[in-house]
């Protein structure tokens, strides 16, 4: 089983979204999430904006202390397709 994976999504020019940064428990408080969202900044460095939604609130003071702020107009959305999560026997 894999320790750590970001995964980072972008237009080729202008946004990159990090969809997520998963570091196995057992290894958690060692700076492996600190790292790889340093490594995508980097990656990004040149971009206008570098975006992420945190999946549980717990997680803001997380990133704000690696530099991201609250966009204070935004509104989190999305849109559930439960259908696609159905077992077809």
């Amino acid at each position: 089983m894999s320790r750590r994976l970001v995964r980072a999504l972008d237009d080729g020019i202008l946004t990159a979204y990090i969809h997520y940064v998963l570091v196995n428990p057992k290894y958690q408080g060692r700076g492996i999430a600190s790292n790889l969202v340093k490594m995508i900044k980097n990656k990004y460095k040149d971009y206008l904006y570098i975006e992420l939604m945190p999946d549980e609130k717990k997680n803001v003071s997380f990133y704000q202390k690696l530099g991201f702020n609250i966009v204070k107009e935004g509104t989190p959305m999305q849109l559930c397709n439960p259908e696609t999560m159905k077992v077809k026997l």
